[in-house]
């Protein structure tokens, strides 16, 4: 399986980086056309997602099931990012259906009143997590940042004890990494100067940089998914951070690799419905086939993702589960990213993030 973070072998870490680009993306779709996506046939529906990996686990557990119970064949597309959904529906030329969309750019596009409302009167709000039923888009999973470190550096028993050792290079010596933007590594780097998870919200900017200054002697940056998973299994750097999806499969393969989900950051997958959709009745239906919990189960059988429909857990295996982010056990001491906070402070984040890199 390859990480939710690099969509289509570059793909979450894609995603990421569009991650709101800051709240620019009101113009940022400026001088772009429509998508040129060919309108389907009434029989079929065009959902853009992430491809790869994803989209297979996809395909089984909402495709394919969608399909036998409404006839309607699902065709993917390539993955749609904020601004070309943006043009998309300002053109009034909405080609699509659905789309699969990193729930940081889903809180953008529905601040921006660029979604249609979720008919909860056809998609059975009451069997999702109530953060997962947003009014203008449905949480489909759960992936997660998570503290990695090379096994010739660190035992589990050795390695920084929580986010706040991770940031004492005194305390544990060797060579940290961090993903090289703001979202996500603000919230671990506060944690780190000891914030509880509970106010972390809004983010102590203060704080967060005064841990950051404290490891920038031994920071190695990371910019994707892959590199992010090359620096821990190299050597090249002794503990990071990483999303799970990544460091899974070189685990498993047997690479000097290991990680935990103590304290980690939940960060999800969306699904959409663009204003202007030409039959929202239809898209409305695909989003109840999705929120079935045995289709959620059938969804984290073949990608580490979790649930959002906590039914789904009770038909999964306890190897499945041990897997799995947000599983009862996992998901303890783990982070729900705030991405409705970034929407409306992207801005100031990020400049300060930037100004502080080169500062």
């Amino acid at each position: 399986m390859s990480d939710r973070a690099d969509r289509n072998s570059a793909s979450r870490g894609l995603s990421r980086r569009a991650f709101l680009a800051s709240a620019a993306v009101t113009t940022a779709a400026v001088g772009l056309g429509a998508p040129s996506i060919v309108r389907a046939a009434s029989d079929t529906m065009t959902v853009p997602n992430s491809g790869g990996a994803l989209e297979e686990a996809y395909k089984v557990a909402y495709f394919d099931t969608f399909t036998a119970k409404s006839g309607v064949k699902i065709l993917g597309a390539p993955y749609m990012d904020t601004a070309r959904i943006k043009a998309m529906v300002e053109a009034n030329a909405v080609d699509v259906d659905v789309a699969n969309i990193d729930f940081a750019e889903a809180a953008v596009l529905a601040k921006l009143g660029l979604l249609e409302p979720i008919d909860y009167d056809i998609v059975p709000r009451k069997v999702l997590e109530p953060w997962a039923a947003n009014e203008h888009y449905i949480v489909s999973d759960v992936a997660a940042l998570v503290m990695g470190w090379n096994t010739q550096a660190f035992s589990p028993e050795s390695r920084p004890k929580g986010w706040v050792e991770f940031f004492d290079a005194a305390a544990k010596s060797g060579q940290r990494s961090l993903w090289k933007l703001a979202p996500q590594t603000l919230e671990v780097a506060a944690l780190g100067a000891g914030i509880p998870a509970d106010k972390l919200y809004p983010l102590n900017l203060d704080a967060a940089f005064s841990s950051l200054n404290k490891i920038k002697s031994n920071l190695t940056w990371w910019t994707s998914g892959a590199q992010s998973a090359q620096l821990l299994t190299s050597g090249e750097v002794d503990v990071g951070t990483a999303w799970n999806g990544r460091l899974f499969k070189p685990k498993n393969d047997g690479a000097p690799v290991d990680y935990t989900f103590d304290q980690s950051i939940f960060t999800c997958d969306a699904f959409i419905v663009p204003k202007g959709v030409k039959d929202k009745k239809r898209a409305m239906q695909f989003l109840a086939n999705l929120v079935e919990a045995k289709n959620q189960a059938t969804f984290a059988q073949h990608i580490p993702y979790g649930p959002t429909v906590p039914a789904a857990f009770e038909l999964l295996d306890a190897k499945t589960k041990a897997l799995l982010p947000n599983s009862p056990e996992n998901g303890k001491t783990a982070v729900l990213q705030d991405v409705a906070y970034w929407a409306e402070h992207g801005d100031e984040l990020f400049a300060r993030f930037n100004k502080w890199l080169v500062g």
